[in-house]
Protein backbone atom coordinates (compact mmCIF):
# COMPACT_ATOMS: atom_id res chain seq x y z
CA UNK A 1 0.00 0.00 0.00
CA UNK A 2 1.35 3.40 -0.95
CA UNK A 3 0.51 6.62 0.86
CA UNK A 4 0.13 9.66 -1.37
CA UNK A 5 0.39 13.12 0.13
CA UNK A 6 -1.71 15.70 -1.67
CA UNK A 7 0.02 18.79 -2.98
CA UNK A 8 -2.14 20.91 -0.67
CA UNK A 9 -0.80 19.33 2.54
CA UNK A 10 2.64 21.04 2.68
CA UNK A 11 0.98 24.37 1.89
CA UNK A 12 -1.64 23.84 4.62
CA UNK A 13 1.05 23.04 7.18
CA UNK A 14 3.18 25.95 5.99
CA UNK A 15 0.32 28.44 6.39
CA UNK A 16 -0.46 27.08 9.87
CA UNK A 17 3.21 27.46 10.89
CA UNK A 18 3.36 31.00 9.50
CA UNK A 19 0.21 32.00 11.40
CA UNK A 20 1.47 30.46 14.66
CA UNK A 21 4.87 32.17 14.37
CA UNK A 22 3.15 35.42 13.36
CA UNK A 23 0.82 35.20 16.37
CA UNK A 24 3.77 34.64 18.71
CA UNK A 25 5.62 37.60 17.20
CA UNK A 26 2.60 39.89 17.38
CA UNK A 27 1.88 38.73 20.94
CA UNK A 28 5.42 39.66 21.96
CA UNK A 29 5.07 43.09 20.35
CA UNK A 30 1.72 43.65 22.10
CA UNK A 31 3.25 42.82 25.48
CA UNK A 32 6.03 45.31 24.80
CA UNK A 33 3.40 47.89 23.83
CA UNK A 34 1.37 47.24 27.00
CA UNK A 35 4.53 47.79 29.06
CA UNK A 36 4.73 51.30 27.59
CA UNK A 37 1.14 52.64 27.76
CA UNK A 38 2.14 56.16 26.71
CA UNK A 39 3.71 54.98 23.45
CA UNK A 40 1.54 55.28 20.35
CA UNK A 41 0.91 52.02 18.46
CA UNK A 42 2.86 51.69 15.25
CA UNK A 43 4.03 49.09 12.76
CA UNK A 44 2.88 45.54 13.46
CA UNK A 45 1.08 46.56 16.64
CA UNK A 46 -0.98 49.18 14.82
CA UNK A 47 -1.93 46.75 12.04
CA UNK A 48 -2.86 43.99 14.51
CA UNK A 49 -4.97 46.30 16.68
CA UNK A 50 -6.69 47.80 13.64
CA UNK A 51 -7.62 44.38 12.22
CA UNK A 52 -8.86 43.16 15.59
CA UNK A 53 -10.90 46.32 16.24
CA UNK A 54 -12.64 46.01 12.86
CA UNK A 55 -13.50 42.31 13.23
CA UNK A 56 -14.37 42.66 16.92
CA UNK A 57 -16.74 45.45 15.91
CA UNK A 58 -18.55 43.02 13.60
CA UNK A 59 -18.81 40.47 16.42
CA UNK A 60 -20.21 43.13 18.75
CA UNK A 61 -22.87 44.29 16.30
CA UNK A 62 -23.87 40.97 14.74
CA UNK A 63 -23.49 38.50 17.62
CA UNK A 64 -23.26 40.15 21.04
CA UNK A 65 -20.77 42.33 22.97
CA UNK A 66 -20.43 39.44 25.41
CA UNK A 67 -18.87 37.28 22.70
CA UNK A 68 -16.16 39.74 21.63
CA UNK A 69 -13.45 38.32 24.00
CA UNK A 70 -14.17 34.69 23.06
CA UNK A 71 -15.39 34.79 19.44
CA UNK A 72 -13.27 37.75 18.32
CA UNK A 73 -9.93 35.87 18.32
CA UNK A 74 -11.48 32.95 16.39
CA UNK A 75 -12.95 35.26 13.75
CA UNK A 76 -9.58 37.01 13.37
CA UNK A 77 -7.71 33.72 13.06
CA UNK A 78 -10.11 32.16 10.57
CA UNK A 79 -10.19 35.36 8.50
CA UNK A 80 -6.40 35.50 8.28
CA UNK A 81 -6.13 31.79 7.48
CA UNK A 82 -8.72 31.93 4.69
CA UNK A 83 -7.26 35.13 3.25
CA UNK A 84 -3.71 33.71 3.13
CA UNK A 85 -5.03 30.42 1.71
CA UNK A 86 -6.90 32.30 -1.02
CA UNK A 87 -4.00 34.59 -1.92
CA UNK A 88 -1.13 32.11 -1.79
CA UNK A 89 -2.05 30.87 -5.25
CA UNK A 90 -0.60 34.14 -6.59
CA UNK A 91 2.83 32.84 -5.53
CA UNK A 92 2.42 29.64 -7.52
CA UNK A 93 1.43 27.40 -4.59
CA UNK A 94 -1.61 25.14 -4.39
CA UNK A 95 -4.60 27.00 -2.94
CA UNK A 96 -5.72 25.10 0.21
CA UNK A 97 -9.28 26.41 -0.01
CA UNK A 98 -9.65 24.80 -3.45
CA UNK A 99 -9.54 21.47 -1.56
CA UNK A 100 -12.97 20.55 -0.17
CA UNK A 101 -11.52 18.73 2.85
CA UNK A 102 -10.01 22.06 3.98
CA UNK A 103 -13.19 24.10 3.56
CA UNK A 104 -15.23 21.32 5.19
CA UNK A 105 -13.02 21.39 8.30
CA UNK A 106 -13.19 25.18 8.48
CA UNK A 107 -16.98 25.07 8.18
CA UNK A 108 -17.17 22.23 10.72
CA UNK A 109 -15.42 24.32 13.38
CA UNK A 110 -17.87 27.18 12.83
CA UNK A 111 -20.78 24.72 12.78
CA UNK A 112 -19.75 23.26 16.14
CA UNK A 113 -19.67 26.78 17.61
CA UNK A 114 -23.17 27.41 16.22
CA UNK A 115 -24.55 24.23 17.80
CA UNK A 116 -22.72 24.88 21.09
CA UNK A 117 -24.30 28.34 21.28
CA UNK A 118 -27.74 26.86 20.58
CA UNK A 119 -27.31 24.25 23.33
CA UNK A 120 -25.99 26.87 25.75
CA UNK A 121 -29.13 29.02 25.53
CA UNK A 122 -31.81 26.40 24.82
CA UNK A 123 -30.47 23.50 26.87
CA UNK A 124 -29.70 19.94 25.76
CA UNK A 125 -33.30 18.77 26.17
CA UNK A 126 -34.80 21.62 24.14
CA UNK A 127 -32.05 21.25 21.51
CA UNK A 128 -32.92 17.57 20.98
CA UNK A 129 -36.66 18.18 21.22
CA UNK A 130 -36.44 20.80 18.44
CA UNK A 131 -35.58 18.02 15.98
CA UNK A 132 -39.05 16.50 16.50
CA UNK A 133 -41.08 19.70 16.19
CA UNK A 134 -43.86 20.19 15.31
CA UNK A 135 -44.39 16.42 14.97
CA UNK A 136 -42.09 13.39 15.02
CA UNK A 137 -41.85 12.81 11.20
CA UNK A 138 -40.26 16.26 10.87
CA UNK A 139 -37.06 14.91 12.42
CA UNK A 140 -35.62 14.29 8.95
CA UNK A 141 -36.06 17.81 7.50
CA UNK A 142 -35.08 19.31 10.86
CA UNK A 143 -31.88 17.25 10.85
CA UNK A 144 -30.94 18.39 7.36
CA UNK A 145 -31.86 21.94 8.30
CA UNK A 146 -29.39 21.74 11.18
CA UNK A 147 -26.49 20.51 9.05
CA UNK A 148 -27.38 22.85 6.16
CA UNK A 149 -24.99 25.61 7.35
CA UNK A 150 -22.13 23.08 7.41
CA UNK A 151 -22.77 22.06 3.81
CA UNK A 152 -23.55 25.51 2.46
CA UNK A 153 -20.57 27.27 4.08
CA UNK A 154 -18.07 24.60 3.02
CA UNK A 155 -19.39 24.30 -0.54
CA UNK A 156 -19.68 28.07 -0.99
CA UNK A 157 -16.02 28.66 -0.08
CA UNK A 158 -14.78 25.61 -2.00
CA UNK A 159 -16.92 26.20 -5.09
CA UNK A 160 -15.98 29.82 -5.57
CA UNK A 161 -12.25 29.20 -5.16
CA UNK A 162 -12.24 26.05 -7.28
CA UNK A 163 -14.24 27.73 -10.03
CA UNK A 164 -11.67 30.53 -10.17
CA UNK A 165 -8.85 27.99 -10.41
CA UNK A 166 -10.60 26.10 -13.23
CA UNK A 167 -11.36 29.29 -15.15
CA UNK A 168 -7.75 30.47 -14.91
CA UNK A 169 -6.53 27.06 -16.10
CA UNK A 170 -8.79 27.36 -19.14
CA UNK A 171 -7.57 30.92 -19.73
CA UNK A 172 -3.93 29.82 -19.71
CA UNK A 173 -4.72 26.95 -22.07
CA UNK A 174 -6.43 29.42 -24.41
CA UNK A 175 -3.67 32.06 -24.25
CA UNK A 176 -1.01 29.39 -24.76
CA UNK A 177 -2.74 28.19 -27.91
CA UNK A 178 -3.19 31.72 -29.24
CA UNK A 179 0.41 32.69 -28.47
CA UNK A 180 1.70 29.57 -30.15
CA UNK A 181 -0.46 30.28 -33.22
CA UNK A 182 0.76 33.90 -33.52
CA UNK A 183 4.36 33.66 -32.36
CA UNK A 184 5.08 29.95 -32.69
CA UNK A 185 7.15 30.45 -35.86
CA UNK A 186 9.74 32.50 -33.88
CA UNK A 187 12.53 30.29 -32.45
CA UNK A 188 12.73 30.16 -28.62
CA UNK A 189 10.67 33.35 -28.09
CA UNK A 190 7.68 31.78 -29.82
CA UNK A 191 7.28 29.32 -26.95
CA UNK A 192 6.53 32.18 -24.52
CA UNK A 193 2.88 32.93 -23.67
CA UNK A 194 2.70 36.63 -24.56
CA UNK A 195 -1.11 36.77 -24.61
CA UNK A 196 -1.29 35.70 -20.97
CA UNK A 197 0.74 38.77 -19.98
CA UNK A 198 -2.15 40.93 -21.17
CA UNK A 199 -5.19 38.83 -20.34
CA UNK A 200 -4.22 37.05 -17.10
CA UNK A 201 -3.35 39.94 -14.68
CA UNK A 202 -6.84 41.53 -14.55
CA UNK A 203 -8.44 38.09 -14.22
CA UNK A 204 -6.06 37.20 -11.38
CA UNK A 205 -6.92 40.51 -9.72
CA UNK A 206 -10.59 39.53 -9.75
CA UNK A 207 -10.49 35.79 -8.99
CA UNK A 208 -7.55 35.79 -6.56
CA UNK A 209 -7.64 39.22 -4.91
CA UNK A 210 -11.19 40.55 -5.05
CA UNK A 211 -13.08 37.26 -5.00
CA UNK A 212 -10.68 35.74 -2.44
CA UNK A 213 -11.27 38.64 -0.07
CA UNK A 214 -15.03 38.58 -0.60
CA UNK A 215 -15.25 34.83 0.11
CA UNK A 216 -13.31 35.28 3.35
CA UNK A 217 -15.67 38.08 4.38
CA UNK A 218 -18.76 36.03 3.49
CA UNK A 219 -17.51 33.05 5.50
CA UNK A 220 -16.87 34.99 8.72
CA UNK A 221 -20.12 36.93 8.31
CA UNK A 222 -22.13 33.71 7.94
CA UNK A 223 -20.39 32.32 11.02
CA UNK A 224 -21.35 35.36 13.07
CA UNK A 225 -24.90 35.54 11.69
CA UNK A 226 -25.63 31.87 12.39
CA UNK A 227 -24.22 32.17 15.92
CA UNK A 228 -26.13 35.40 16.50
CA UNK A 229 -29.44 33.77 15.56
CA UNK A 230 -28.94 31.21 18.35
CA UNK A 231 -28.67 33.90 21.03
CA UNK A 232 -32.06 35.06 22.40
CA UNK A 233 -32.82 38.76 22.02
CA UNK A 234 -33.24 39.17 25.76
CA UNK A 235 -29.72 37.82 26.32
CA UNK A 236 -28.32 40.39 23.90
CA UNK A 237 -30.26 43.22 25.57
CA UNK A 238 -29.10 42.17 29.02
CA UNK A 239 -25.51 42.05 27.84
CA UNK A 240 -25.66 45.48 26.26
CA UNK A 241 -27.36 47.03 29.28
CA UNK A 242 -24.83 45.41 31.58
CA UNK A 243 -22.00 46.84 29.49
CA UNK A 244 -23.49 50.33 29.73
Amino acid sequence: MTITIQAHVPVILGIAIVIILGALFVGKKLKEFEANPYEEPKGVVLVALSIYDILAGFVKEIVSPKYVPTLGPYICTIAIYILISNYIGLLGFQTPTSNYSVTLVLAAVSWVLIQATDIKYSGVGSYIHAFFEPIFPFVIPNFFGTIAPLISMSLRLFGNLMSGTIIMSLVYAFTGTVSNFIFGWIPVIGKFDFVALILAPPLHAFFDLFSGGIQMFVFIMLTMVFIGTKIPDEAKVETIEGGN
